[in-house]
């Protein structure tokens, strides 16, 4: 039940909601919530992976710790870590019970993390993180790049995971995960990123520890 509530927390994280494109980041949003409410209905059994990303934790062995943004924080399992880790870290939540896990288990490590329940939008502000983490919520659209760009301070990086579209067909949910190339074409349109590292291969998501095809990529702001 708990990791089923991480989940709904990546889901429901909500952006400011001013112009056209954070209109349509609005909309992006409302469709992953229901891709993935329709998703978990179905299956009541998996359970996350409690361990930190597999990719992230690659990536930040690479860096020097400054601040972190940690985008549908769940119940703290990236955050935590990165806080052990030496960086200064705020995650976004939307569920009560899910932050107070969270910090439960960042006292038992010791760990002092920043979690925002954030039930309204949530401004992540302009060259402020040094680090963004988005794994496992949703695909990245233009507006979200573009929103990530600003708040990314230069030479900060992102890191992203999530299910491929094979992924999705596999589960019987076709239109679940992201196309092939369309993460890897979004952001070189966006332009202002370069991208260290992107892969879609077949390897073992943090969801139900099952081997599916994901989408990987690292990329650093110029």
């Amino acid at each position: 039940m708990k990791n089923h509530i991480a989940f709904y927390c990546i889901i429901f994280l909500l952006f400011p909601l001013v112009s056209q494109s954070q209109k349509i980041e609005s909309l992006d949003i409302d469709n992953e919530r229901t891709q993935w409410g329709s998703f978990l209905a179905s299956d009541t059994t998996s359970e996350l992976n409690d361990n930190p990303n597999a990719l992230l934790i690659e990536t930040v062995k690479q860096l020097i710790p400054g601040k972190a943004l940690d985008l549908g924080m769940g119940l703290g399992r990236n955050s935590i870590y990165l806080a052990m880790n030496g960086w200064d870290v705020t995650g976004v939540n939307i569920a009560d019970d899910a932050l107070a896990f969270g910090h439960a288990e960042a006292s038992k490590n010791k760990a002092n993390i920043g979690a925002i329940v954030s039930a309204k939008p949530y401004d992540f502000g302009i060259n402020e993180w040094d680090l963004i983490v988005h794994v496992y919520k949703g695909c990245l659209t233009d507006s979200r790049i573009s929103r990530i760009s600003n708040a990314l301070k230069p030479g900060g990086m992102l890191v992203f995971e999530f299910f491929h579209r094979e992924a999705g067909i596999e589960m019987k949910k076709p239109t679940f995960g992201c196309e092939t190339n369309s993460t890897k074409r979004a952001i070189e349109q966006a332009g202002g990123f370069k991208i260290l590292r992107y892969s879609e291969e077949v390897g073992i998501d943090d969801y139900d520890l099952q081997n599916y095809k994901l989408v990987k990529l690292v990329a650093a702001k110029k």
